[in-house]
């Protein structure tokens, strides 16, 4: 069940800087109450492992592909159904509209509506048994082309919208960047995270994609770093500080640690954030197989409740709800 959030003591209301209609016409993003923070970072016991008489948590992967996106050959059906039997409740798919041409040809919106706008339509008329299923898109280097941006952010219908940085202006996209040493990839994560705090200028998205995307394949080819609170405390601060006051929020990625790696964030970001009084995360898998669909998502949510999160964050019609993480 959704749990709608509690008033306990002193209670503070999120601050928008979202005109009406800047969501699609959904304004009731605005006034959305925080949860009560929790206390002090603690270990928890996984909710999915609750007893008699206690609550189970509700999983739900707000990050995931299907074969609208060229990188996914696996179709929406089968992608829900997977993630169904790995325990999810709900799945919001992602799919991704992105403002450069990269290694996946064209992923503008233009290119790409009619195959998303069909997928949404079927899923909808024939809803997947035992899950539920929204409809958003990844949005990404949307600070490149901001009018095309914001023609796919505004689509009529969409529960979600994820901002996310795959290259720097007129650079590969990480994943195919060229890595030469530890003293070049700390220089990207610089530019990366500045890139990020101007992608905060864009207001049409929900909340910014996996933070750290950058160290995905620095790791991968050999190199260590990471972005950290202690290494990069100022630039993400930045960042977070620039969603917090919006009223939006972040993501935690646990596609690396399907793969020994970390998740994006890692703990000490994610750790900062809260620190910060953020209080708007979603979990996503960013997962393109059926094998990890929403693989990660339970040790995600573990995470976020050491921290000291009580809630995590899912979008449905471009608004927040705040489901427990107990």
């Amino acid at each position: 069940m959704r749990h709608t959030v509690p008033r306990r003591g002193r209670m503070r209301r999120y601050r928008r800087r979202a005109r009406r209609g800047a969501y699609g016409g959904n304004a009731g993003r605005n006034h959305m109450e925080r949860p009560a923070r929790g206390g002090t970072r603690r270990a928890c016991p996984c909710a999915s492992r609750a007893g008699k008489g206690e609550r189970k948590m509700i999983y739900t992967d707000q990050h995931i592909h299907c074969q609208c996106s060229p990188d996914s050959h696996t179709p929406l059906r089968e992608m829900a159904a997977a993630a169904r039997d790995h325990g999810m409740s709900a799945v919001c798919f992602t799919d991704h509209i992105d403002m450069d041409f990269g290694n996946l040809g064209d992923l503008r919106w233009e290119a790409r509506k009619d195959i998303l706008r069909a997928a949404w339509a079927d899923v909808r008329a024939n809803p997947v048994e035992g899950i539920t299923v929204r409809c958003g898109i990844e949005l990404g280097e949307a600070n490149h082309d901001p009018a095309a941006a914001k023609e796919a952010a505004l689509e009529p219908g969409l529960d979600f919208v994820l901002g996310s940085l795959h290259n720097l202006r007129g650079k590969p996209d990480f994943y195919e960047y060229p890595y030469t040493s530890e003293a070049q990839c700390a220089q990207l994560n610089r530019e990366y995270l500045a890139e990020l705090l101007e992608l905060t200028e864009f207001p049409y998205f929900d909340t910014m994609a996996h933070i750290g995307y950058t160290s995905r394949y620095m790791h991968r080819d050999g190199f260590s770093a990471e972005i950290t609170a202690e290494a990069y405390r100022n630039e993400l601060a930045a960042v977070y500080e620039a969603l917090i006051a919006q009223g939006r929020g972040i993501e935690i990625n646990v596609s690396g640690l399907r793969t020994g790696h970390t998740s994006y964030p890692n703990a000490s970001a994610l750790a900062l954030y809260y620190d910060l009084g953020g209080e708007i995360i979603t979990l996503g898998s960013d997962a393109h197989t059926p094998e990890d669909a929403s693989i990660g998502i339970r040790e995600g949510a573990e995470l976020l409740r050491t921290i000291g999160f009580r809630y995590y964050t899912v979008f449905e019609q471009r608004k927040p709800t705040f489901l427990s993480l107990e």
